[in-house]
C-alpha cells in the first residue's frame, strides 16, 4: 500500500512514439485509478521523476495535463494533488464511451462484411474459451481487440479518436479482476452480434450502449469497494 505523497520508483513505460510527458500522465492516472493515489494524495515532482526515471519537467507537464483534466488540483507553493473521484463522475465518462461507441457499432452495421461478422463470432468463442480456461490475460486481449475491430470497420476515424479521448480518462485493463465481467461480458456480446448479423444499426447501437453501461457499473462497484471513487462531489480547488 502507498503512503499518500510516497511513490515507489518504477520505470515508464509505453507504446513508441508516444510523447514522454502523455505517457506519464497516462500512467498516473493508472496511479489514481488502481487506488495506489487516492484522493488527497499529494504528487510531489520529484517523487514521481524518480518513480518514471526521468527529469522533472516532463513530470510537470504530465501534471499540468491533468490539472486541466480535473483528475489533480494545483497551488503555488504547494504543488499538485489528487481530486477525489466520485461514482457519478466514473459513470458519467463511460456514458460518453457509450455514446461514441454505439454510433461507431451502428455504423459498423450498414458496413460489415461477412468476413468480418465470422471474425467477431470467432473472437467470442475464443473470449468465452479464455475465460473458462482461466487465460485471462487472452481473455482481456480478446475483449479488446472484439471492439476494435467494429470501431474500425465503422470508417469513422474521428469518432474513434473521441471515444479514444474518453478512455484515456479510465485506463482500466484488467478487466477479469472486475466482478460480473466475466460472465456479463460474452453475454452482453451476443445482442451486439444478433444486431450486426441483422445489419440493424438502432439494435447495435442500443446493444452497444447497454454493453457499457452494464460495465460501468461493474467497474463503479469495484473501485467503490477499493476506496477509489467517492459517493459525495468533491471540493474542487
Amino acid at each position: 500500500m502507498v503512503e499518500k505523497g510516497t511513490l515507489t520508483p518504477t520505470p515508464a513505460d509505453g507504446s513508441p512514439g508516444e510523447r514522454l510527458s502523455s505517457r506519464i500522465a497516462r500512467q498516473v492516472r493508472e496511479l489514481i485509478l488502481n487506488g495506489e493515489a487516492p484522493g488527497g494524495t499529494r504528487l510531489r515532482t520529484e517523487h514521481l521523476a524518480a518513480r518514471f526515471g526521468v527529469s522533472a519537467t516532463p513530470v510537470r507537464e504530465a501534471l499540468m495535463t491533468l490539472h486541466g483534466e480535473g483528475l489533480v488540483s494545483f497551488q503555488p507553493g504547494r504543488g499538485f494533488a489528487v481530486i477525489p473521484i466520485t461514482r457519478q463522475d466514473l459513470l458519467d465518462l463511460f456514458g460518453a464511451q457509450a455514446y461514441f461507441a454505439g454510433e461507431l457499432t451502428a455504423r459498423a452495421a450498414s458496413r460489415m462484411d461477412d468476413q468480418q461478422l465470422d471474425n467477431l463470432w470467432k473472437m467470442q468463442h475464443e473470449l468465452v474459451s479464455a475465460i473458462e480456461t482461466g487465460n485471462f490475460a487472452e481473455a482481456d486481449r480478446v475483449e479488446f481487440e472484439f471492439h476494435q475491430v467494429i470501431n474500425h470497420v465503422s470508417e469513422s476515424p474521428k469518432l474513434r479518436w473521441m471515444l479514444k479521448s474518453t478512455m484515456n480518462y479510465v485506463p482500466f485493463q484488467t478487466w477479469h479482476d472486475v466482478p460480473g465481467w466475466a460472465t456479463g461480458a460474452p453475454e452482453d456480446h451476443l445482442p451486439i452480434l444478433r444486431a450486426l448479423s441483422h445489419r440493424s444499426p438502432h439494435a447495435a447501437r442500443a446493444a452497444m450502449t447497454a454493453h457499457l453501461t452494464n460495465v460501468a457499473e461493474m467497474l463503479a462497484d469495484l473501485l467503490t469497494a477499493r476506496g477509489v471513487l467517492t459517493e459525495n462531489p468533491p471540493t474542487r480547488e
